[in-house]
């Protein structure tokens, strides 16, 4: 700068010099001045650019030049070091529920809203690329915490994982509430689900991630629940799945598919369960009211999707052992069909669901209720606003009916229709 300042000065002087040369007509001495001026230019330019690069070469030390922010469309917002070892990506979902339920022969039927959930998610890597970790908090309700997980994928062949996520076991949990087909899980969930848990487990990608396998330990308590009374009911779970045709058996989805894959999978799941203060059993309140046993469950699950159609089946089985003498193992089962036809490619899809659960009916086995049978048929309509289950509104209609012992039927209807954000 102190070079361009002496060199302006320079030139001002030599205008002053010159101009009455320059009035009586000398060209040659005005062609001089104006070159010197392009020069003083060119390097009051040279001298710009020197500053900038030491300015840049100063400014890279800054803390905030070694954070990279990005964001994308859908995947939320991410914060990384330059050198990887840290990232953090955070993502909001809400879902904005409105339901009409008809009873029948009863007088409660009417018009509901909620938030039914509101989460947000924080995941990425610290200390290490390899050094994984999940939070996912629900503000939904009362809030609670969903998932606190930390996976070790050194070796993507076996990943170390702790904290509380979902048991691998059926499928139809395993896939996102985000990115369910129609508005809710089916009545196979209901009845047969191990939900999220807290324990410690392994997964593992085999064959260039077309074998997945998922292997884990859990306490039985079900989330946020300290095992405080010496109990030893843990759960115990382990699924595999594997890519048939196509893709890859990394994740599990219902539908969208760039093209043809066939996914299978099974998984076997059980607990101990000591005087009824499980959590996490699988069942129901009510529906086999076990104090003191084992549950036993297994599913397998087949499903195929190409960019205009998806097809899914699950079948889940289940023993309830009990340690009273005298009394025989119950075996309930379930199984669900789901598919669904893109009317528009990625924006227009007609979905359908039937679901049954059947429940052991012998007289000499634990019973908890008089239910023979449970079967329900959802048939929904979904707009996918942004091509995928990010930003997307659904609507669906379900018949349910109940069977008991006595033949006797119950039905009920219900309408909802539901709006997602997810970014």
């Amino acid at each position: 700068m102190r070079f361009s300042a002496l060199l302006a000065v320079s030139f001002m002087t030599l205008l002053a010099f010159a101009s009455p040369q320059a009035n009586a007509g000398d060209d040659g001495i005005q062609a001089q001045i104006k070159e010197l001026k392009k020069k003083i230019e060119r390097l009051e330019e040279q001298s710009q650019q020197m500053n900038m690069k030491m300015y840049e070469a100063t400014d890279t030390k800054a803390w905030y030049n070694k954070i990279k922010v990005k964001t994308k469309k859908g995947t939320g917002l991410t914060f990384q070091t330059a050198d990887k070892n840290y990232k953090m990506r955070m993502r909001l979902r809400g879902q904005f529920l409105a339901n009409f339920i008809n009873p029948e022969g009863e007088d409660n039927e009417g018009l509901g809203f909620r938030v039914r959930r509101l989460r947000v998610t924080w995941d990425g890597n610290a200390f290490a690329p390899w050094m994984k970790y999940k939070v996912q908090y629900d503000f939904g309700r009362t809030g609670e915490l969903k998932d606190m997980k930390l996976s070790f994928a050194k070796n993507k062949v076996f990943v170390p994982t702790v904290g509380q996520y979902k048991v691998p076991f059926n499928r139809e949990v395993l896939n996102s509430s985000s990115a369910l087909q129609v508005v809710g899980r089916s009545i196979i969930t209901d009845y047969f689900e191990y939900d999220r848990d807290i324990g410690v487990g392994a997964y593992g990608l085999l064959g260039g991630g077309m074998l997945r396998y998922d292997l884990g330990l859990f306490q039985g308590e079900g989330t946020n629940t300290k095992n405080d009374k010496g109990d030893t009911g843990m759960i115990w779970a382990a699924r595999v799945q594997a890519a048939v045709i196509g893709g890859k058996a990394k994740k599990v989805k219902e539908n969208f598919a760039k093209k043809p894959t066939l996914m299978i999978g099974a998984a076997v799941a059980g607990i101990d369960v000591e005087d009824g203060s499980d959590g996490n059993i699988g069942i129901p309140s009510g529906e086999r009211a076990l104090e003191n046993g084992t549950v036993t469950s297994f599913t397998a699950d087949i499903n195929y999707r190409d960019p205009r159609f998806n097809l899914t089946g699950e079948y889940i089985g289940r023993w309830v052992n009990p340690d009273d003498a005298g009394v025989g193992t119950a075996y309930d089962s379930g199984f669900r069909v789901q598919g669904g036809f893109f009317v528009i490619p990625k924006k227009v899809e007609l979905a359908s669901r039937y679901a049954m659960v059947m429940f052991d009916d012998d007289p000499n086995v634990l019973g908890g209720n008089d239910l023979d049978n449970v079967w329900t048929f959802t048939q929904g309509l979904n707009y996918y606003l942004s091509g995928n289950h990010k930003w997307k509104l659904q609507l669906d209609y379900t018949f349910q009916r109940e069977e008991d012992l006595a033949g006797a039927e119950s039905d009920e209807s219900m309408v909802r229709a539901q709006v997602q954000a997810y970014f």
